[in-house]
């Protein structure tokens, strides 16, 4: 009799990290903004091994509410998502947050695995356009193989969110923060339809990316 084999199959990993507008102009939209956070990370399967999700808010510069390797339970972070208070501030410097994500929160200290082939997801929540320019800081996101999405109301600039998603169809735009759940979907599935694989290069040369692959359409666990 042939012996029965099992073959298991890991399950995805994902860095997932939320940029939220904090700035004066969402103060009646935070927490809507709040509660849509809540429900996407409901859907992810946060663990120290598997999605990681970090919080940061920013008006005039970025704080972080907690970073990728704060909290291992998603009972941990989604009680932390609720408690979340509205930072306020002016002006909104998105390019500024982009640029301390990508020296702050997408670190290995700070808990991404991107030099392990994790998957490493932006999600931006805006309500304005940007006091400063975004390009140089998205531009740089990308290059170290951050997949961004980026979700704007009607005072946001469509041209600057299709400067920082990863491509127009990663851009999406609703009236108000309380429209968020009508996009919930389409957000679902651009994180489930996209494989980011990293390979690290050794030696690694100070001030040299690894290697970036970004395949759509492809099914994380088709990859992982």
């Amino acid at each position: 009799m042939t012996p029965t084999v099992i073959v298991e199959r890991s399950l995805p990993k994902r860095d997932v990290v939320f940029l939220l507008d904090g700035s004066d102009g969402t103060q009646t939209g935070f927490p809507a903004m709040r509660d849509f956070v809540q429900k996407v990370v409901e859907t992810l399967n946060v663990d120290d091994d598997r999605d990681r999700v970090s919080v940061v808010q920013y008006s005039r510069d970025a704080a972080v509410q907690f970073y990728l390797n704060t909290y291992k339970t998603q009972d941990d972070v989604v009680a932390n998502v609720r408690g979340l208070r509205h930072k306020g501030g002016r002006p909104l410097n998105t390019g500024a947050a982009l640029q301390y994500l990508r020296d702050n929160v997408f670190t290995a200290s700070a808990g991404s695995r991107r030099l392990e082939g994790v998957p490493q997801m932006l999600i931006v929540l805006s309500g304005g356009k940007s006091f400063d320019s975004v390009d140089a800081a998205a531009t740089a996101l990308k290059e170290l193989g951050v997949f961004t999405l980026a979700i704007g109301t009607r005072g946001s600039d469509s041209r600057e969110l299709q400067k920082i998603s990863h491509g127009p169809n990663q851009a999406l735009s609703v009236s108000d923060f309380t429209d968020l759940p009508s996009v919930q979907q389409q957000l679902q599935s651009s994180m489930e339809s996209v494989a980011i694989v990293v390979t690290p290069e050794s030696p690694t040369v100070l001030g040299m990316f690894p290697s970036v692959a970004i395949c759509s359409g492809v099914s994380l666990n088709d990859v992982f």
